[in-house]
């Protein structure tokens, strides 16, 4: 139990944003480190792991969802909706509403995850089309998905 505790604490300051001397680790290093601690230090066994501590279900359906994105990538369909929602948009807020709002829209109908996954790329398409900084969009999705 104190093993767990110790990995767990450890990863999460990690993750934070905290170095530890003589390693480069980033986020996901820093994740599977603790997961590879914790099946060193036998707070889980490999059975364990591959049956319970992976969701099999939500990396499938992260993988369906990046396949989906970069087949309407390929296809042109985010340029095209670029286009389109900048020729109906009249400035920048006008924009920010449109993209809180269908995005709010969407997740109050389908599962958070897949509205961001979704309409991200979408958005980062229409903002970079108009030039547009794309921070505020993008935190536009984050709190619409949320309120959703």
């Amino acid at each position: 139990m104190i093993a767990a505790l110790a990995i767990f604490v450890l990863t999460y300051v990690v993750l934070a944003g905290a170095r530890l001397p003589g390693l480069k680790l980033d986020r996901p290093g820093a994740a599977l480190a603790g997961a590879v601690a914790m099946v060193f230090c036998k707070v889980l066994t490999p059975t364990q792991v591959y049956f319970e501590a992976i969701s099999w279900d939500t990396l499938g359906l992260l993988l369906g969802m990046m396949i989906v994105c970069s087949a309407m990538e390929q296809a042109g369909l985010f340029g095209w909706v670029a286009h389109a929602a900048l020729k109906r948009a009249h400035g920048r807020r006008t924009l920010l509403a449109a993209v809180v709002s269908v995005v709010g829209l969407l997740s109050a109908l389908l599962v958070n995850d897949t509205v961001c996954v979704m309409c991200t790329p979408l958005v980062l398409a229409i903002v970079e089309a108009a030039e547009l900084p794309a921070l505020p969009y993008l935190l536009g999705i984050c709190f619409a998905a949320n309120a959703g």
